[in-house]
């Protein structure tokens, strides 16, 4: 990513284009990275990583064909494509080669594997889990190899906790993903359950971000951040419990709060969270849904009130009950195409499904949303039964709603993931 000052301002010149994932085959544009929420860019970016532990690419240039990733640029944060060493240097597009993981670690302690502080907080946390009750006699092991017959890692500190084998990484100077991933990895294939622990950590500004690394742990801890600090130590030996401090972000930016270790809940990734994120209002919505949802469809009065409440979020609240007539059919179906079986019906199948839903006359404006639908959620073998097809064709030939209808918002208010890859499908048709 180059830069140039344009009215005061920096503003990014993507050298990078567009990628190709070699997964979809689709089309990635160095704007539709830049647009991501970030949720979404931290599958690509560990896609990445992964693919590269592997030994594979998963995104390409769209120009040379090499494997390429998404880093993000240090002075505004933005992610950016990025090509792996040994790039062709005659690529149009080409971006340089980055330092490799060897040499970043080098620079960060002048040659040391570690800072001071780094091994002052393993000695610490060590002495904590030993005062803890929870953690087995002798358990506690400090910087020693565990060994595997395909690698072996080093843990900062691990111990048996509450029966379960665990390990705690220190998380200070800006690790890069490689590393981070390659240790989850390996301690899942162990089975030991694995806590990031930084120190001290200060969240940053509202609309601040954080360092790559801690986002990266971030993540993989469901949304909370782990810390210790002079308070949680001096708690913790006062009471003979490991005690850390807990970050996640709310409405109104950082929060936190004390937590015992004994508290944590755990991932079936092994990694712990304290604090479940609140989910997005869609996703909300959708469970209350299905929590209303019986084998006879959405029942009264729940049904009522959770289509007035879908009327608010479309800032519609003056929408009239008939104009919501068939919705619930609607998401049923909808919610039936992502599940694979049926939702709110006695239904047999997803074609026995769609041959009911498209067989009613007034649905038959749904027809082209429903396909499009099935489609982004791999249902195609379900739409290319002989019946099926032949009820669409009569449903299509039909007027039909489209996303700026009343219809069309809805879907894409309570499945915006799903059609994000049609926004991406667009673009890419109209670029070729």
């Amino acid at each position: 990513m180059r830069w140039s000052r344009a009215m005061g301002k920096i503003e990014p010149k993507r050298t990078l284009r567009n990628v190709v994932d070699l997964d979809s085959m689709q089309t990635i544009s160095s704007d539709q990275l830049l647009s991501l929420h970030p949720d979404d860019y931290q599958v690509i970016r560990r896609s990445a990583t992964r693919a590269r532990l592997d030994r594979k690419s998963r995104y390409v240039c769209g120009q040379c064909g090499y494997a390429v990733y998404a880093p993000r640029e240090g002075r505004t944060g933005q992610p950016y494509w990025k090509h792996h060493p040994g790039a062709p240097e005659d690529c149009p597009w080409w971006t340089g080669t980055p330092l490799g993981v060897d040499e970043v670690s080098r620079r960060q302690f002048q040659g040391a594997q570690e800072s001071p502080l780094h091994v002052a907080i393993k000695t610490v946390v060590g002495e904590l889990l030993r005062l803890d009750i929870r953690t087995a006699p002798d358990s506690v092991v400090i910087d020693e190899y565990l060994i595997m017959k395909d690698g072996k890692r080093r843990p900062d500190v691990r111990a048996i906790y509450g029966g379960v084998p665990l390990v705690v990484e220190v998380q200070l100077a800006a690790t890069q993903i490689p590393i981070i991933v390659q240790r989850e990895d390996f301690y899942d294939e162990l089975a030991y359950r694995l806590l990031w622990l930084t120190w001290n950590f200060q969240p940053p500004l509202t609309e601040g971000r954080l360092l790559s690394s801690f986002e990266d742990i971030f993540y993989s801890h469901n949304k909370n951040l782990f810390s210790m600090d002079d308070e949680t130590v001096s708690l913790s030996r006062q009471i003979g419990e490991v005690i850390l401090r807990v970050f996640w972000k709310g409405g109104d930016g950082w929060l936190s709060r004390l937590v015992k270790l004994s508290e944590l809940n755990w991932l079936s990734s092994g990694r712990a969270f304290a604090v479940a994120p609140v989910p997005h209002w869609n996703e909300d919505f959708l469970v209350r849904w299905r929590a209303a949802t019986g084998g006879h469809g959405t029942q009264w009065p729940e049904r009522g009130v959770l289509l007035a409440e879908l009327a608010a979020q479309l800032t519609s609240p003056d929408i009239d009950s008939r104009e919501l007539k068939d919705t619930d059919d609607l998401i049923n179906c909808l919610l039936s195409l992502l599940d694979g079986r049926p939702v709110g019906s006695q239904q047999k199948n997803i074609v026995e499904l769609l041959n009911t839903f498209l067989g009613v006359e007034p649905r038959y404006r749904f027809a082209r949303v429903v396909r499009r639908f099935a489609e982004l959620c791999g249902r195609q073998e379900a739409l290319s039964t002989r019946s099926v097809q032949t009820k669409l064709r009569t449903a299509l030939a039909a007027p039909q709603d489209d996303p700026a209808s009343l219809t069309g918002r809805i879907v894409l208010r309570l499945f915006p993931d799903i059609f994000a890859r049609r926004a991406i499908d667009a673009d890419n048709a109209s670029a070729s």
